[in-house]
């Protein structure tokens, strides 16, 4: 497939004219990570608008107590450094590592990408909406870390991952394979392994899931809601 044709897929670059998406191709460089393997750091400046074309990464922060806290897994359509497009002295605030052997990123120029925001207004207009999304799930985690406990927080993160990636699920009993170990979980809503261990063990005394490790058997997807909303 032509570059042009996979960044015609991203969501961002969507309402960008033919002209101006072959100018941004222009300046693609690709690159493929393994496992582990990073691609930004804390503080570093931002010099490319970094596109996930397969794998995935992980965008992280760690305390110097070694504590991690997830903020959000970057997919294939997803786009790294969306700051920097509007002020040039952003750095990366997160850490982003290769989930996956194979992770595959796109780098675009990011000044002509900053040029095209003056150009195609229907771009500035997706970019601004798009941080708009951004800002609303940061305050939404802000919210969850300081007002909710820890067990409603991981039945409100089960209750999202499903709507999210089984769409078809309902009130019926159902099972599901998530990809994420107890530790990873901890990792996204702030807490940690023996936490979440223990969610899924007040979960099934209350006949919400029976767990199996990565498996997951949802009894009462209702009763799930209405825990995820104490």
């Amino acid at each position: 497939m032509h570059a042009t044709e996979t960044l015609r897929d991203v969501p961002l670059f969507k309402s960008l004219s033919d002209e101006a998406l072959a100018r941004l191709e222009a300046t693609a460089q690709h690159r493929q990570l393994q496992e582990g393997e990073t691609l930004l750091s804390p503080g570093q400046p931002m010099r490319t608008l970094t596109v996930v074309t397969a794998g995935q990464l992980k965008c992280f922060r760690v305390n110097r107590a070694g504590k991690e806290q997830v903020f959000g897994y970057g997919r294939p359509g997803d786009v790294l450094g969306l700051g920097a497009m509007t002020d040039p002295y952003a750095t990366y605030p997160l850490s982003a590592i290769a989930r996956v052997n194979g992770t595959e990123v796109t780098e675009l120029d990011l000044g002509l990408a900053r040029d095209l925001l003056k150009t195609e207004p229907a771009f500035a207009l997706t970019l601004l909406t798009e941080q708009g999304r951004r800002l609303r799930m940061m305050v939404d985690l802000v919210d969850q870390l300081s007002l909710k406990d820890a067990h409603n927080r991981l039945a409100r993160w089960l209750d999202n991952w499903i709507t999210a990636n089984h769409p078809e699920a309902d009130e019926h009993e159902f099972l599901v394979l998530l990809p994420f170990t107890q530790s990873e979980i901890a990792a996204q809503i702030g807490t940690v392994r023996e936490v979440v261990s223990r969610g899924f063990s007040r979960m099934e005394k209350d006949g919400i899931v029976k767990a199996s490790g990565k498996r997951i058997t949802v009894l009462s997807r209702k009763r799930l809601r209405q825990m995820a909303e104490e």
